[in-house]
């Protein structure tokens, strides 16, 4: 994720470099710039190129400054604010799609503050169905649809998913299957006079059905020579854990063609029953993203930057984004993408 920290006193302003040094050591977050005043002007600039906005301000200045940005909730970027001497960290905009509510939580821990969350699926216990949809990046075809979906939910009815690919992982989450079940082959047929796509998950309640498209989820490795099967799997296991997604939400695993052979890579890809894509050595080399770290080893020895992060990306597609940055584990090295 990439943040950008607003502030508008002396005192936000030196709140921000120290919130930005704790959030920079999270393997979910890839960049974190920080902006003094000029709120207006700093909001234009950022709105549309990062995924969270802090302000270190008073609630009604970001209000009144976003309000003419503002276009849809698939699109906006998560918005959060927090008082300035860090008592209280506010999710204001997009707190289910655009990921605030979650990074509400995760700020207000990491600095000892309290959270403020007003979305009634959140407050109520419920995961939304948008929720649903972000933590598993699915994308919502039709998301007119969310607030009578969320209402249901709210009025204690379940809501039935139907897929022709397996989607049983999200069922690791105790609460999924408090709100939602998976409908039975006869119930599906009974709704196969509506059209759905291969990889597409339908989403039904009364008469009503949202459709979401999963995005691939791409794991990038890189590693030591001689890793074995269980160390890349555990390294993969352990950096999903960051976002609490399970080992059959990936979509394919990446390497660069100097690890084309490695046994424990190949062993840890078919196991998993995924897709390896081997990115070829130019590949890497041309590759230029502003997501990816630089690696001294690997620079030293191959002539570039990095073998997990742009072997990532490079398989997801153009305008994928890295949503884990490199991390080492087992002499593993793990980076995961989204496609686009």
């Amino acid at each position: 994720m990439k943040i950008a920290i607003l502030s508008v006193t002396s005192s936000g302003r030196e709140l921000a470099p120290e919130l930005k040094n704790i959030l920079i050591e999270d393997p979910l977050v890839i960049q974190v710039d920080t902006f003094h005043k000029k709120v207006k002007h700093n909001l234009k600039e950022t709105f549309s190129s990062y995924d969270y906005i802090v302000g270190i301000m008073a609630t009604g200045i970001m209000i009144r400054s976003i309000c003419p940005l503002l276009k849809s909730k698939t699109t906006d970027p998560g918005i959060l604010v927090m008082d300035e001497k860090a008592e209280h960290v506010i999710s204001l905009l997009s707190g289910h799609l655009g990921g605030a509510n979650d990074l509400t939580l995760k700020i207000a821990s990491l600095i000892g503050a309290r959270a403020v969350i007003t979305t009634s699926t959140d407050i109520n216990q419920k995961i939304g169905i948008d929720t649903l949809a972000s933590r598993y990046f699915w994308e919502i075809e039709n998301p007119e649809l969310i607030v009578d979906f969320n209402q249901s939910l709210l009025n204690g009815e379940k809501i039935g998913l139907f897929s022709n690919t397996c989607i049983c992982y999200i069922f690791d989450n105790p609460k999924v299957g408090g709100s939602y079940y998976l409908l039975n082959k006869k119930k599906f047929r009974d709704h196969n006079s509506l059209p759905i796509k291969y990889n597409q998950i339908g989403a039904i309640i009364s008469d009503k059905i949202i459709y979401m498209t999963p995005k691939k989820v791409v794991v990038g490795l890189g590693s030591r020579k001689g890793v074995t099967q269980y160390q890349v799997l555990q390294a993969i296991k352990d950096t999903l854990e960051n976002l609490k997604l399970p080992l059959n939400r990936v979509d394919l695993i990446a390497t660069g063609e100097m690890k084309s052979n490695e046994k424990g890579i190949i062993e840890a890809a078919s196991y998993l029953a995924v897709p390896l894509k081997i990115v070829s050595f130019n590949e890497l080399k041309s590759f230029k993203s502003s997501q990816c770290s630089t690696s001294p080893l690997v620079e030293s020895k191959f002539g570039i930057k990095g073998v997990c992060e742009p072997s990532a990306l490079i398989a997801a597609g153009e305008k994928s984004k890295l949503i884990i940055k490199k991390v080492a584990r087992y002499k593993v090295t793990v980076a995961v993408a989204i496609s686009n």
